[in-house]
């Protein structure tokens, strides 16, 4: 009898800790795109830097800021959830100090546009399309080219958009916004993952020069829908793709840090709230067309803070 009774505890005690483990369980967290055919969501972007720079020998300190709100309509979702989707610029924002000028522009409230913010202003209204998979892989970028022309046009004769003459030349040309938006879209896990559990990818982006970025990312946790994911990623500048410049090369030597925290929507995978630090510290080789030493190294730090949010409703207050 006294076994049986030590049994039946035995028993219990085990029922009670498989409850319990049980009940503290959860299922996994699956992180994916899932918007809606024929939904509409806005995605607002804002980025400053800070970049301090010596020029024979004189320190040279630079500010820049800028800002786009697009609005993302679902054209189409086929049977395995890759999602086409058109993007239309609404709103833009640029803002640089620099020794040579100052540009001050928003689009939200200025007119007309100042000298230096042409290229920016006429993104507004212009449209491309992409099509990404649910994981955020970029499968085809298409009009990007009517877009270009369509900012050409605007713009004053002779105006320069390649990329040491305008900051827009990179959202006017098909494979830097490829590499854009998977830098920001495939962020999520290939499988289902629990709050503690991390995952990594490099990704390679040109914007002028080639940044190569290696991210690890964690699920800290997921309540009520909404999963908040910490990003600790390790940056550095690849030095063998030099960058020319009106027939000088430009050899960009920089390395650094980049962290940040996102608020994730589980139901649609929209980064609700998103900020961001890159810091980067180096030298720039500028070099002439011809191998051989360079002309010049400029030392050059650069701060970089971000923030993002995505929504199915436009903002409400003016950006920012």
């Amino acid at each position: 009898m006294a076994n049986m009774r030590l049994r039946t505890i035995a028993s219990a005690v085990g029922c009670i800790v498989l409850v319990v483990l049980c009940g503290s369980g959860a299922a996994a967290t699956r992180l994916e795109w899932k918007l809606a055919k024929g939904k509409t969501y806005y995605q607002r972007t804002v980025m400053d830097q800070q970049i301090v720079q010596t020029v024979m020998g004189q320190q040279q300190k630079i500010e820049q800021a800028t800002g786009l709100g697009l609005k993302l309509q679902v054209l189409d979702v086929d049977a395995q959830g890759n999602m086409r989707i058109q993007y239309t610029y609404l709103w833009t924002k640029l803002k640089q100090v620099n020794p040579m000028a100052q540009v001050d522009y928003d689009s939200s409230r200025q007119s007309p546009v100042p000298a230096g913010a042409e290229s920016f202003a006429a993104l507004i209204g212009q449209s491309y399309t992409i099509r990404m998979t649910p994981k955020g892989k970029v499968l085809d970028v298409n009009g990007v080219e009517q877009l270009k022309e369509a900012v050409l046009k605007k713009l004053p004769a002779g105006a320069d958009v390649n990329p040491m003459g305008s900051p827009v030349a990179a959202y006017i040309d098909k494979e830097s916004l490829k590499q854009m938006t998977e830098a920001r879209m495939a962020i999520y896990p290939d499988k289902p993952v629990n709050p503690g559990e991390s995952w990594s990818k490099e990704v390679t982006v040109a914007v002028g020069f080639t940044m190569i970025i290696q991210s690890k990312w964690t699920l800290q946790k997921a309540e009520a829908g909404v999963a908040t994911i910490g990003l600790a990623a390790s940056v550095r500048t690849d030095p063998n793709k030099p960058m020319d410049a009106s027939g000088m090369k430009l050899t960009f030597d920089l390395s650094g840090t980049q962290e940040g925290t996102s608020q994730v929507a589980e139901a649609t995978g929209l980064v609700t709230s998103d900020k961001e630090r890159q810091q980067l510290k180096g030298e720039i080789r500028v070099g002439a067309p011809t191998e051989g030493p360079p002309m010049m190294t400029i030392p050059m730090t650069i701060d970089t803070q971000a923030t993002e949010e995505m929504s199915e409703q436009m903002w409400k207050t003016g950006p920012q």
